[in-house]
């Protein structure tokens, strides 16, 4: 398979995990946690397209800048998927005691992220940029989802 059509094809997946990522942050946000965990088997089919990507990056002889950053999301999105589905844990988004579990998720989930905005300025730096601008939308999705939990527990305690 061509190359431009690999990196186009990461990049889409890229931004639909992003947006994906956001839509789970606005459902925190208006406390839709059923419907948050029946999205969570669709969030794991993301493992399908990135792993599926890396693959074909290998058998094309890609270097290895784009396995490197191809690899993080691929770890990451295998933990979630034992996290959250496999171990069928109800999400505890706001422990007073925060599990060694969600620390590492919480890591592999920024170096994931991270390493897909890489992979986008490997191809070029409008895609580095998207991919960037993506990230931190989600964030910014994250953001306000904290706010709003804050602000909700703050007038709960009043």
């Amino acid at each position: 398979m061509e190359q431009a059509l690999i990196d186009n094809l990461v990049v889409v997946s890229a931004i639909i995990y992003y947006a994906f990522l956001c839509l789970v942050y606005l459902l925190r946000v208006y406390e839709r946690d059923k419907l948050e965990l029946i999205l969570a088997p669709v969030f794991s089919l993301l493992l399908v397209p990135f792993v599926a990507l890396w693959i074909m990056n290998i058998l094309n002889g890609s270097d290895i800048g784009r396995l490197i950053t191809g690899l993080p999301i691929i770890i990451y999105l295998v933990y979630d998927l034992w996290y959250r589905l496999i171990t069928k844990k109800k999400p505890q988004h706001h422990p007073s005691r925060w599990p060694v579990g969600l620390i590492v998720y919480l890591i592999f989930l920024q170096i994931g992220s991270i390493a897909l905005n890489w992979y986008g300025y490997i191809i070029s730096k409008v895609y580095g940029h998207v991919l960037v601008i993506s990230y931190f939308v989600m964030l910014g999705c994250f953001g306000y989802y904290q706010n709003r939990y804050n602000k909700r527990i703050k007038s709960t305690k009043n």
